[in-house]
């Protein structure tokens, strides 16, 4: 029994018959506007995706080194009602939009490494990678192959707190770039005529997110709600290439390619919950699109656990701090401390050695 091909697949593959040549042309053009209109709409969401920093709301004190680890996943819509009119009638009837799926979701594993700065702020540095394994099956026929990666750093200044709500404004860049390689073999069976096809696509994407974030919290014991908002400022691209190349000489390759840029400003809600113990937390916290193409439609989910630590206060600080203190303290502070020193030295006041026994003398 043959295995079903994926939509996109079958329908490709059903156009590589031995056609003349002069209709690969407008296949070719519906090629190109699918990947326009794929890089657009891969985009709008990837450049959401990298505008994310899942900041736990607790502030890092001076000499402190935090890390975070967190785990999470992001979901990128497909706008189909932008879906390109379509000139082969094969691929409108086999679905046109619906080729493609609703949305994509992605997943995200990132570290932290947050310090704290004097003035009750803070400063961190972002890493993120993700990567498949060689030959990593997407479906019966067609193999992925994704290798992301995401830098980032930014700066907190935290406000208020106590009897009232804390305040956290926060400055953000993240640098995303990464790809993705399709490869897949299909077969061709009309009739008598048989062909073998392969289907190679690559998607590139290399974007920047500069942000502003402004999240108030407040703690009920050991736990912490959070909610606030951010605006981010995108720019960089996301390219896509697809290639249909038949085995058969006679048949030429059909190639479409694309290329966007994001929207550059997108705003977005942020909320979640932290869990406090004495050396370690664990937060929780999402991002929705508020501003910008589809919004409410693209989300980020994160959970994540942190685990403070303490550095930099070496002896020599603390031996400082001893010695300001000392200078400083006042003359009355030392006379009661050495009153009981010299006290009891009255007390344990020795004889005279004439007087002494030799017994005692051989004691002492």
């Amino acid at each position: 029994m043959r295995k079903a091909r994926p939509p996109l697949a079958a329908a490709l593959a059903f156009l590589l018959v031995p056609v003349p040549s002069r209709a690969n042309p407008s296949l070719a053009a519906d090629f190109h506007l699918m990947t326009q209109w794929l890089s657009h709409e891969l985009a709008q969401g990837m450049a959401f995706n990298a505008g994310s920093n899942f900041d736990p709301p607790k502030e890092v004190k001076g000499y402190y080194l935090q890390p975070d680890l967190s785990l999470g996943f992001g979901r990128m819509p497909l706008d189909k009602r932008n879906f390109p009119a379509l000139e082969v009638q094969a691929l409108k009837d086999y679905g046109g939009a619906n080729i493609f799926p609703n949305s994509v979701m992605s997943p995200n594993l990132a570290l932290h490494m947050r310090m704290g700065l004097p003035w009750r702020s803070d400063l961190y540095l972002r890493f993120a990678d993700a990567t498949t394994p060689s030959g990593y099956k997407i479906s019966p026929t067609m193999s992925a192959q994704v290798q992301t990666n995401s830098y980032g750093v930014g700066v907190r200044q935290h406000f208020f707190g106590g009897d009232w709500p804390a305040l956290a404004l926060g400055a953000h860049y993240n640098h995303v770039r990464g790809r993705t390689s399709l490869k897949g073999k299909f077969g061709v069976d009309v009739g008598n005529y048989h062909s073998d096809s392969d289907l190679v696509g690559l998607i590139n994407w290399n974007l920047n997110s500069f942000g502003l974030t402004a999240v108030t919290h407040y703690s009920f014991d050991s736990w912490t709600p959070f909610v606030g908002f951010g605006y981010n400022y995108a720019t960089g691209s996301v390219r896509t290439r697809l290639e249909l190349k038949s085995l058969d000489e006679s048949i030429l390759p059909i190639v479409g390619e694309g290329s966007e840029h994001p929207e550059s400003s997108q705003g977005r809600w942020i909320f979640g919950l932290q869990y406090e113990r004495p050396t370690w937390s664990v937060f929780g916290n999402g991002e929705i699109k508020a501003l910008g193409q589809l919004q409410y439609r693209s989300f980020v989910a994160q959970l994540g656990v942190a685990l403070p630590f303490d550095i930099g206060r070496s002896p020599t600080v603390f031996s400082k701090k001893r010695r300001a203190t000392a200078a400083v303290a006042p003359e009355s502070a030392v006379d009661e401390e050495s009153a009981p020193e010299t006290k009891t030295r009255r007390r344990v006041s020795t004889p005279p050695a004439e007087q002494a026994s030799p017994e005692m003398i051989f004691l002492r």
